[in-house]
């Protein structure tokens, strides 16, 4: 009884710090809400489903924060293709075995997360701005970005808000902070709730420990979401760029040791 407290303990200060900063940064929570959860003794798939349960509400809380709509504009084409072709990407991610050697793939992807959140760092115009006009190109190079990164949110669940932020900004051309609000609802919100449905349905859920992680992400995320709100864009920048980095060293230790 004594040790299932201590765990409890130990997700939701985990779940609640996780969310908190992934809630300003665009991402990043599965990189640390996920391994704990396989840590603390739950199957992969088991965790999986368990971890997506979870991070639904780290849209939720991002959602429940009223100045976020009304600050930040929904861009109605995005919109569109992550809720169509997005969550389409994230099923086909969840029942497709990726054939790729997960040591390799978790460095490759490793190495370009530092790399990306280096580049973020330096570059002070990161972000600061929208395009109001996007080429035919850059929609479907991003689409096809979405889509990938929607296979990707469906079978491995780590780094699927970062990768949207980043392609949501450089490639679509949203400002940081409206970007990370896209990922906030579409990607932590609808694509895990769609997941965890898909992944519940195949394997299974540890129902004991979601309740938990459910409160500690709704309120990591409430806080967070009140934070970037208020913070400049700047702050936000140097946020996303260290916690980038930081996600894209577990990445490499974890391809490198595991």
């Amino acid at each position: 009884m004594s040790e299932e407290i201590i765990k409890q303990g130990i997700l939701f200060s985990v779940t609640f710090v996780a969310n908190l900063f992934a809630s300003v940064s665009g991402g990043g929570a599965g990189f640390i809400q996920f391994p704990l959860l396989i840590l603390l003794g739950l199957p992969f798939t088991v965790a999986l489903g368990t971890h997506k349960v979870a991070v639904v509400f780290l849209g939720v809380g991002a959602l429940a924060k009223k100045q976020t709509l009304s600050t930040f504009e929904i861009d109605k084409s995005v919109a569109l293709i992550m809720l169509v072709l997005g969550n389409i990407s994230v099923v086909l991610g969840s029942f497709i075995i990726v054939a790729a050697d997960p040591a390799k793939a978790e460095i490759c992807l490793g190495s370009f997360i530092i790399l990306t959140g280096m580049y973020t760092l330096l570059q002070r115009s990161f972000g600061t701005s929208n395009i109001e006009h996007r080429s035919r190109l850059r929609t479907v190079t991003g689409t096809l970005l979405i889509m990938l990164i929607g296979m990707f949110s469906g079978s491995i669940s780590s780094g699927a808000g970062l990768f949207s932020t980043l392609t949501l900004t450089m490639v679509f051309g949203l400002s940081l902070k409206r970007a990370i609000m896209h990922t906030m609802i579409f990607v932590a919100f609808i694509w895990n709730a769609v997941g965890a449905f898909t992944v519940g349905t195949l394997t299974g859920i540890y129902w004991q420990w979601v309740h938990i992680m459910i409160i500690a992400a709704f309120l990591g995320s409430f806080l967070g979401t009140s934070l970037l709100v208020k913070l400049p864009t700047k702050t936000i920048r140097i946020i996303f760029s260290i916690v980038s980095m930081l996600s894209g060293m577990i990445l490499l230790y974890e391809g490198l040791y595991s």
